[in-house]
């Protein structure tokens, strides 16, 4: 028998913690110079739609970083609807509050030795992927890395 839920009991943890990486991935795009929208319900296929100052929508679906014992990064899928709709991920790093579109954009304190091998989405045909700034600012010829460390 499943017992009852109490205020005393505090969040459920894992929704804490997306709601945090939601959060600041939010905060992330507006220091960014977008407008920032989530939606009103919480089951869906995008978490935040950003405005960025070109008045291109992106849309997004945010994930907490999470790692293998190996320090590998664990990479997500979209679904068919999220692929369909342009949907791209956000890695948050709820540690160093660092945002990225790609896993493999986060540093790594040691190099796994299979993590070629892990994430399929870190293959770009030799190219690497364009970093949030980049993707926001595309006029911009800076190179900097998307977290709020380096800004």
């Amino acid at each position: 028998m499943r017992r009852s839920k109490k205020i005393s009991d505090g969040p459920d943890n894992n929704i804490a913690s997306g709601k945090r990486s939601e959060l600041i991935a939010a905060d992330y795009l507006i220091s960014q110079g977008c407008y920032v929208y989530t939606p009103c319900i919480e089951q869906g296929p995008v978490d935040i739609v950003a405005l960025d100052k070109n008045g291109v929508f992106h849309y997004f679906d945010v994930k907490t970083l999470s790692r293998r014992k190996d320090d590998s990064i664990i990479s997500r899928t979209l679904t068919d609807l999220q692929r369909k709709l342009g949907v791209q991920l956000l890695y948050v790093c709820l540690d160093t509050h660092a945002v990225h579109r790609y896993p493999h954009h986060f540093k790594r304190h040691t190099v796994p030795k299979h993590s070629a091998q892990n994430a399929a989405n870190r293959r770009f045909n030799g190219e690497k992927p364009a970093t949030i700034s980049e993707l926001l600012h595309p006029e911009s010829s800076q190179t900097n890395q998307s977290s709020h460390e380096e800004s």
